[in-house]
C-alpha cells in the first residue's frame, strides 16, 4: 500500500542526496501530500472545495516562538484560495493550522545526528499544539541503513559500523516519542519511520528497506499506520 517510500527512493535515485538542500525534504513532502489526499476522502473532499490549503517550510506562531514546519494544512487566509481540481489541493497561506508533519531524514552519522532529529520532533508537537491545541502533529523520519555513504561535504566516505544494530537503537528511541492520543494531551499524533539503503554512491542501487529493523505493518510507526493515523485523527475533529 505505501507509495511515498517508494517514491522518494526513486527520487535519491534520480537526484542523489545533498544534506543542505531543502530538495529532498520537499520530495517527500509532496509524496506524502498525494498519499494523504488518495487515502483520507474527507481531506480530499475539503482540500477540493477549498476548505484547505497546504504550505511547504510554512512558519508556524506559537505566542514569541515561531517554528519553521515541512508540511502545512488549513483553512486559507485568502478568501481567493477556493476550489481545486480534483484530487489535488491548493498551495496556499493557512491561516490556522489542522495538520502539520515535519520530515527528517538520517542519512549518515547516525548517533550524532539523531539527537537533533529527537529534539526537533519532540519540540514540534509541544509549539504546533501550542498555535492551535485542535491541530494534529506528525514527524515523520527516514533512516538509512547503508553500511556507507558518500557525502558531497567531506573528502572520504563514511563507514557505518554495526549499522543494522544502531539503526533498530535509533527506531526505538524515536518511537519511544510521546504519543498524543486525545486533545489536551501531550505529543505526536502520527510518528512514521521510513528505511532506506542508500550509499550515495552508486544511486541506482538505492533501495527500500523493508525488513526488520524496519518497522512492519501493524507497528504504529509504518508509513501506513502513519498516513492511518492522520486520516483517523482528521476524520474525528474535522467530519
Amino acid at each position: 500500500m505505501s507509495s511515498a517510500p517508494h517514491g522518494y527512493v526513486e527520487h535519491l535515485k534520480a537526484e542523489g542526496y545533498h544534506p543542505r538542500s531543502d530538495k529532498h525534504s520537499n520530495a517527500l513532502c509532496n509524496l506524502v501530500l498525494e498519499d494523504l489526499l488518495e487515502r483520507c476522502p474527507l481531506l480530499k473532499k475539503h482540500a477540493e472545495e477549498g476548505e484547505v490549503v497546504y504550505s511547504l517550510n510554512h512558519t508556524v506562531h506559537a505566542g514569541p516562538i515561531q517554528w519553521n514546519v515541512d508540511i502545512v494544512i488549513g483553512p486559507p487566509a485568502f478568501v481567493s484560495s477556493v476550489g481545486s481540481p480534483s484530487g489535488s489541493i491548493t498551495e496556499a497561506v493557512p491561516a490556522t493550522v489542522r495538520m502539520a508533519c515535519e520530515v527528517k531524514s538520517l542519512m549518515t552519522e547516525h548517533g550524532k545526528a539523531r539527537k537533533n532529529r529527537l529534539r526537533d520532533f519532540d519540540s514540534l508537537h509541544t509549539y504546533v499544539h501550542r498555535a492551535e491545541g485542535n491541530a494534529i502533529a506528525a514527524a515523520l523520519l527516514v533512516i538509512n541503513i547503508s553500511e556507507r555513504f558518500r557525502s558531497p561535504l567531506r573528502k572520504e566516505d563514511t563507514k557505518h559500523h554495526d549499522i543494522r544494530r544502531l539503526v533498530k537503537e535509533t527506531i526505538g528511541l524515536f518511537k519511544a516519542l510521546p504519543a498524543r492520543t486525545q486533545v489536551g494531551g501531550d505529543g505526536l499524533e502520527a510518528n512514521g519511520i521510513i528505511v532506506v539503503e542508500f550509499d550515495n554512491i552508486d544511486l541506482r542501487k538505492g533501495r527500500l528497506w523493508s525488513r526488520s529493523p524496519a518497522p512492519q505493518p501493524g507497528d504504529p510507526a509504518h508509513y501506513d499506520s502513519f498516513i492511518r493515523q492522520i486520516c483517523n485523527r482528521y476524520e474525528e475533529r474535522w467530519g
